[in-house]
């Protein structure tokens, strides 16, 4: 009898188990994108219309190239910074296309935010940077 006892636990917990880890798919809604040395990541504004686009790239020294792609009547402030600090310098300028592009150093790997604000509109996209 006891030997049932601790089999019938012994699955509860079992199957309590893998419903925890089962279920961690509700809880985690949209994952952030996860970019390392020698990557690029796409992002876009989902809130700011029309559309802008944007692309971090990240050398092997962790130094940052960012480019965004604007429509002609926009023109967005842009800003890079660590999760909830102070935003990176950046030296900028616009290309051929007129798209406008930054350049600088990341101080740290973790969760990183590209702001771009147009008007009033302002939005931040999140992404996270791994060593």
């Amino acid at each position: 009898m006891s030997t049932r006892i601790i089999a019938l636990v012994f699955l509860a917990f079992t199957l309590g188990f893998i419903i925890l880890m089962a279920s961690v798919t509700f809880f985690v809604r949209e994952p952030l994108p996860i970019v390392g040395a020698n990557q690029t990541l796409l992002l876009h504004t989902v809130e700011i219309e029309p559309q802008i686009r944007s692309a971090v790239a990240i050398d092997g020294g962790y130094r940052v190239d960012l480019t965004v792609e604007h429509d002609t009547s926009q023109a967005p402030e842009v800003l890079l910074r660590p999760a909830g600090g102070q935003p990176i310098p950046l030296d900028t300028g616009t290309d051929s296309s007129g798209a406008w592009s930054g350049s600088g150093q990341l101080t740290r790997p973790g969760r990183w935010e590209l702001v771009l604000t147009e008007g009033t509109t302002r939005e931040v996209m999140q992404f996270i940077t791994r060593e």
